[in-house]
């Protein structure tokens, strides 16, 4: 029983190690995915190095400014951001590309990509494989038997016990021509372990050799899986760096809107003010009989309204802000202020548009959109597809060598015979009589080349369309901007008339009312266009190709990339 032990043992050792070897595991898993990775960077501009998925970064705000003031125009909460972080556009950007869990995700879908490929390339490396077994085997030595035959009464037998053994050590080489070359060493041996103590063994050594003629021949034919693999890293490289720019304009779109419904509660909560102060005098000049009931009804219904708007504004803000936090991967209760400087900030940059002409910006974005060169690089893939499917259709022809090389003559462990080898070649035909599945594989496979095609002329389409559109949507905010401008100094000379009128008693509430509205609106829109118009100058870039994001997630925009 002590060989049963022994293999217990040895059983339990052998489980921690492979426990103790998980890492080694990981790490090795880790080294050939960024590797592959790193390997294929170059081929796409603006790809970042920073693609570590396990890498968990604690999420610390201390180095932050504090906000100490309260906000009146928060209403019943303008105590709550007394206390907060207060972040410039430019923290956002780096916590959302440290912490934020879609970025993560984008992160892991490149890794597993890269680890798929690993795979695919590890196909076309020799690989070994080594097993063994052995059986202990027993009489009626053993004590279980011993005990029956003392309860049965049973004649003893003759006794014994014995090991058999065998361990197999093959490798094999896949050619990327097709062919594949196997080795594989056979040791099979019995020890007796009563009696006199004897060794017999047997060893074999077998190695092959098979090359596909027709069917399966050739590099093209063998290595498509390999090479799409390769191909599929790229795109999805390409995939993660249009990620890259989407989210940095995403960050920035999102803090620009945060901090216009943050000036719009302000505009609503000033519009209530004066709303309430014109309410108060006419209230006034009704008690001395100079107004009537209805007309001071009116002012009444405005400011009813007005503080409904606020109030609302201040929901949206809230909530904008709580998403916001949610978006670069703070916690639901992190408490964040973002930097109204930064809005101060855009205003003073002015309105220009980017200085191109609207063909040249279409002629940029057909020559830098990764998606367009992954369309028509899926084009390619789909053409090659049908070279594998007419392939497939054809009979198969295969070329077998085989060389057998027996144990030695004297039985020794481990002893071959080279003398006695045995040496075989032959072909395998196979005719296809029943290739429907292949037809109809071809069929697909050319349905899906003219699907690529098209993919690809509506994908150019679409991008030209959306320069064009984003091109549109500047000269509006632009044109918004300066109408709101005029806007904006018009109704602030209205209110300042009807205010003057109404305090001679000579004004009709009317205009007071739709003066002080039509500012109060005027002022949030003047903000609106200037956020929309930033906005539509990032979202310009990004379509055009040319915006680059670095590490932290800050961008540089313009016709020549970054070095």
């Amino acid at each position: 029983m002590n060989e049963l032990h022994k293999l217990f043992i040895g059983t339990v050792l052998g489980v921690v190690l492979a426990a103790c070897t998980s890492n080694a595991y990981k790490r090795s898993a880790d080294e050939e995915s960024y590797a592959a990775i790193a390997g294929k960077a170059d081929a796409v501009p603006g790809m970042t190095e920073n693609v570590v998925v396990d890498e968990i970064l604690e999420i610390n705000l201390d180095g932050f400014d504090i906000n100490s003031a309260a906000f009146e125009f928060l209403d019943n909460e303008a105590d709550s951001e007394i206390g907060a972080h207060i972040l410039t556009l430019n923290a956002a950007l780096d916590l959302a590309f440290q912490h934020s869990k879609e970025y993560q995700t984008q992160k892991e879908r490149l890794y597993l990509e890269a680890l798929s490929l690993t795979f695919d390339r590890y196909r076309y490396t020799p690989t070994f494989a080594f097993s063994g077994g052995a059986d202990y085997n027993w009489d009626a030595q053993d004590q279980f038997v011993t005990d029956m035959q003392s309860l049965t009464g049973m004649e003893r037998i003759s006794t014994g016990e014995s090991i058999d053994a065998g361990t197999s050590l093959g490798a094999r080489y896949l050619l990327k021509g097709g062919g594949a070359i196997a080795l594989n060493l056979t040791n099979n041996f019995t020890r007796f372990l009563t009696g006199d103590i004897r060794e017999l063994g047997t060893s074999a050594l077998i190695g092959s050799f098979t090359q596909p003629l027709l069917r399966d021949f050739g590099v093209a034919i063998e290595t498509e899986s390999l090479l799409q693999a390769e191909r599929d890293l790229l795109y999805q490289l390409r995939d993660f760096t249009q990620f890259r720019k989407s989210f940095a304009v995403r960050i920035a779109s999102d803090y620009y809107s945060v901090l216009l419904q943050r000036a719009t509660a302000l505009n609503n909560y000033a519009g209530l003010l004066a709303n309430n102060l014109s309410l108060q005098r006419e209230q006034a000049f009704q008690q001395e009989g100079l107004r009537t009931l209805l007309q001071v009804g009116r002012l009444e219904q405005s400011s009813l309204q007005q503080d409904l708007r606020w109030t609302s504004s201040i929901t949206r803000y809230k909530r904008s802000l709580d998403n916001f936090k949610l978006l670069i991967g703070l916690n639901a209760e992190d408490s964040i202020i973002l930097d109204d400087n930064e809005m101060v900030l855009i205003t003073e940059t002015g309105m220009a548009s980017p200085d191109l002409e609207l063909e040249q910006a279409v002629e940029l974005a057909m020559q830098t959109r990764l998606d367009l060169y992954t369309h028509l690089d899926r084009v390619q893939d789909s053409a090659r597809r049908i070279r594998v499917a007419a392939n497939a259709m054809n009979p198969a022809l295969d070329l077998n060598l085989l060389a057998s090389v027996p144990d030695g003559p004297r039985g020794s462990l481990g002893e071959l015979d080279f003398e006695n080898a045995v040496y075989s070649a032959g072909l395998d035909f196979d005719l296809p009589l029943d290739n429907k599945a292949e037809r109809n594989n071809y069929r697909r496979a050319l349905v899906d080349y003219a699907a690529a095609s098209r993919d690809y002329l509506l994908a150019a389409d679409e991008i030209k369309l959306d320069v064009i559109d984003i091109w549109r949507r500047m000269n509006e905010a632009r044109k918004s901007y300066d109408i709101n401008v005029t806007s904006l100094q018009i109704n602030e000379r209205r209110v300042e008339e009807a205010e003057l009128r109404a305090e001679l008693g000579l004004g009709d509430i009317q205009d007071t009312v739709d003066s002080q509205n039509d500012l109060t609106a005027a002022r949030t829109e003047l903000v609106r266009s200037i956020v929309d118009h930033n906005i539509a100058k990032l979202e310009f870039w990004r379509d055009v190709g040319l915006l680059y994001v670095n590490d932290n997630g800050q961008w540089e925009e313009g016709i020549d990339e970054p070095q």
